[in-house]
């Protein structure tokens, strides 16, 4: 069966129902003959894509996809036990992936970091920070410690970069793969399913470069701020002298 078309902008709900002859498409109104017919996959990102229908939409088509970011608790942090108390009451553990889109991060992920760089004077507020970074949590609350902002976006930048690094060497490597195999069928399914691979990691890849692009902007803007508030303060107290 010839695949259909990827479209997600204008969809029309289709119901495959599998038969003893193949699959039958229930269109949801009358079409035209020769009038073209799009099938929606469902709002998935490349990965999932991947595995349930074998294959990677081509770059740009899916403005559904996504990249699992890994953040982490540092053992190092003088309060690592009590924020690891407060994630475990909500259900999270020290470590935990949120979907990055091309479009930007969930509230819960930014919770998490705030949570992750809190210094111990703001022990107060760990229970509240860990409830904002669960996916299970009800109330979709946009926390914002405006004190410790800039150290929570640095800590999603520095994930960010290291998953790009290991995206980077997987990629690489990728390059110089030796498939060991004798039978022309075997080449070409290894081939094929290299390719796939390396399809899906350079979009995911180019989710977590937009996502650090974002991250640097936000960074550098921040700072540059502060710098000039610093050199208003030392000018105001240079002309009271």
């Amino acid at each position: 069966m010839k695949r259909l078309p990827w479209f997600l902008g204008q969809i029309c709900s289709t119901i495959a129902v599998r038969s003893s002859h193949g699959v039958v498409f229930t269109t949801d109104r009358a079409y035209q003959p020769g009038e073209q017919v799009f099938i929606s996959y469902g709002k998935k990102s490349n990965g999932e894509l991947l595995l349930s229908y074998g294959f990677v939409p081509k770059e740009g088509t899916n403005p559904s996809d996504s990249v699992e970011l890994s953040l982490s608790l540092k053992k190092s942090d003088k309060c690592y036990k009590e924020k690891l108390e407060a994630l475990r009451k909500h259900g999270l553990s020290a470590s935990q992936c949120y979907p990055i889109q091309i479009t930007g991060w969930p509230l819960e992920l930014m919770a998490y970091a705030y949570l992750a760089v809190s210094p111990p004077s703001m022990s107060p507020q760990f229970e509240e920070m860990a409830a904002a970074a669960s996916n299970k949590s009800t109330t979709k609350k946009d926390l914002r410690y405006l004190e410790i902002e800039e150290k929570a976006l640095q800590f999603i930048l520095d994930s960010c970069e290291s998953s790009i690094s290991k995206y980077s060497k997987f990629l690489q490597a990728s390059g110089s793969m030796d498939l060991d195999v004798t039978s022309p069928k075997q080449l070409n399914r290894g081939v094929f399913l290299k390719q796939l691979a390396v399809d899906l990691c350079t979009s995911e890849q180019r989710i977590l470069f937009r996502a650090q692009h974002i991250l640097r902007r936000r960074l550098r803007d921040m700072r540059s701020g502060e710098l000039r508030a610093l050199r208003i303060f030392d000018g105001l107290q240079n002309i009271f002298k």
